[in-house]
């Protein structure tokens, strides 16, 4: 297939998608707040943002990098280049969160040494700032995916075991195992980059089609959730209308396609929104309770108003602080080596929640 120059409708994806995820969390602050439902989505375990972005993630990161498997210092680059990406606004909103519990005390009670030393290190736990649950997951698949750049004909069947195993400790054929070593959502991720896997590989006709039928598997899941016709596993639902969706889209994006600037700038600053927008919402919504205008303002209007103000407020987080952050330690922590491999900056938003 010919080379994309850029992910343009990708890009797009997230920045809808993100959206998305915003009206899912800040219908949860509603409903644990005041009560307010939209459509039930407060009491749904999962929306399925969550799970396009671990589809997403796989998909870019596979895209970008496949061509550096077993090239030598691909995989010390790649995890450096993450980790400089994630890392940084990750701790500094940990540490504000830390902070807030002191001199907002009402808002929680103070963490355990144990907790805030597995948050930092995105250890499996319920962190610090809860809405980077995913993010460990996501460290995780980076483990993963940089063993296969290191040595990619050894690391290929370990990871194919790795695959079953999850496969069977999720359909419960194997029990009393480390149930995060063997996650789904890190399943998830991995199945985003098969999806990376075929679009590079072969053209598919009907693209199209694979967006509608994703959306119709996505529709059919958000109605059993509000009707509860039947038992259903719903993360497995959400993956594979996800992987039809994003393989819909990597086949419209093989041509080259404007897109809006402000879209694609969401895009860009997804990540900012992934890490920021837990304590925005909380935040804004605190001041309107402070001044009683959840008594005497419409929630939807509220809501909405939440939404705007979250987003604006997380993507000045991104260009006052995560992009030039991001560029500084590129150029001081870099080798000249590593600079020269033109790999564009993607990362790797996994979407969030507030409970299990």
């Amino acid at each position: 297939m010919n080379k994309r120059r850029r992910l343009s409708l990708v890009q797009i994806s997230r920045a809808i998608a993100i959206l998305f995820v915003l009206l899912g969390h800040a219908n949860i602050v509603f409903y644990s707040g005041i009560g307010y439902d939209w459509f039930q989505m407060g009491q749904w375990e999962r929306t399925g943002g969550v799970d396009f972005f671990f589809i997403v993630t796989g998909f870019m990161i596979f895209y970008l990098y496949h061509n550096k498997a077993g090239v030598k210092g691909a995989s010390i680059d790649f995890i450096k280049k993450r980790a400089i990406r994630i890392y940084p606004l990750y701790w500094i909103f940990t540490l504000l969160a830390l902070a807030a519990v002191y001199v907002i005390p009402s808002i929680g009670e103070p963490y355990s040494m144990d907790v805030i030393l597995k948050s930092i290190f995105t250890l499996p736990t319920e962190p610090v700032l809860s809405s980077a649950w995913s993010l460990s997951h996501i460290v995780f698949f980076y483990f993963l995916f940089s063993t296969y750049l290191f040595k990619p004909n050894l690391f290929k069947p370990i990871i194919m075991l790795w695959i079953v195993i999850t496969a069977l400790v999720e359909t419960k054929l194997i029990v009393n195992i480390d149930t995060f070593l063997f996650s789904f959502s890190s399943l998830e991720i991995l199945f985003g980059s098969f999806v990376a896997y075929l679009s590079l590989k072969r053209n598919f006709k009907y693209s199209t089609l694979f967006i509608i039928v994703g959306f119709i598997g996505y529709l059919s899941v958000w109605l059993n959730n509000i009707y509860h016709i039947a038992d259903i596993h719903t993360p497995t639902f959400y993956c594979l209308s996800a992987m039809m969706i994003m393989l819909g889209i990597a086949e419209k994006d093989k041509v080259e396609r404007r897109v809006p600037k402000f879209l694609s700038y969401l895009g860009d600053a997804s990540y900012s929104i992934y890490i920021a927008h837990g304590p925005f919402l909380q935040l804004y919504f605190l001041f309107m309770q402070k001044y009683q205008l959840t008594s005497s303002v419409h929630p939807f209007i509220l809501m909405v108003s939440i939404l705007a103000l979250t987003t604006i407020s997380s993507c000045m987080v991104y260009s006052i602080i995560e992009r030039p952050l991001n560029q500084y330690l590129r150029t001081k922590l870099l080798t000249k080596k590593t600079e020269e491999i033109k790999i564009p900056q993607v990362i790797a938003f996994s979407g969030t929640r507030y409970r299990k």
